[in-house]
């Protein structure tokens, strides 16, 4: 299985390996580990206090991503390499259901554990006030914009606020904001309605 392969990997050794399947060095790997176990304990107390499960998850079946680095590296290795659930399911000997149970159930905690450590982006800013605030906020910021594939719209008005300049295709353009901290926002700046691929 992938994780089996990840654990013989050499942090200096095999570094762009590692980078290319998680995201990130295996040095930052173990330090988002200590935060991601501290949120994920922190989430299933709160979820047993407000009565949403009767006790923390203690014993009983443990399942193939049976440790909190097992977790850690299925969602990392899903974010970076974005398979479909049937993909990842079989690189970790799971049915492509619970594979997305598991990302479902497991991404509020990557989540908190990158609040946790103070290196969550921020996202999507709601109105143009909020994104002149992050800009104010981060100073100089580099834009990254692509164009997105999208069907045709039947409506003139429509048509003419999609056209990119292209004549051979429909396409959505979508901006991307970095701040030279490293943080990154983005926002959808053109077509906030395009259309979405269902990933199975």
């Amino acid at each position: 299985m992938a994780y089996e392969k990840f654990k013989k990997l050499d942090g200096k050794k095999h570094d762009r390996k590692i980078k290319a399947v998680i995201g990130i060095s295996l040095t930052k790997f173990n330090i988002l580990l200590v935060a991601f176990a501290a949120a994920y304990d922190a989430i299933h107390l709160e979820r047993c206090q407000q009565g949403e499960i009767k006790q923390v998850p203690s014993g009983g079946p443990k399942g193939n991503l049976d440790s909190l680095e097992k977790k850690l590296f299925f969602l990392l290795f899903y974010l970076k390499t974005y398979p479909t659930f049937d993909v990842l399911g079989f690189h970790f000997g799971l049915s492509s259901g619970h594979a997305h149970n598991h990302v479902e159930n497991l991404m509020p905690v990557l989540l908190r554990s990158l609040s946790d450590l103070g290196v969550l982006p921020a996202r999507s800013p709601g109105t143009p006030e909020e994104f002149l605030q992050l800009v104010e906020k981060y100073g100089g910021i580099l834009i990254d914009g692509m164009e997105c594939p999208c069907v045709r719209p039947q409506d003139e008005e429509l048509q003419k606020a999609r056209f990119s300049g292209k004549k051979n295709a429909t396409r959505s353009r979508h901006s991307s904001s970095r701040q030279r901290t490293g943080k990154s926002f983005s926002s959808s700046a053109y077509s906030p309605e395009a259309s979405t691929t269902t990933r199975s």
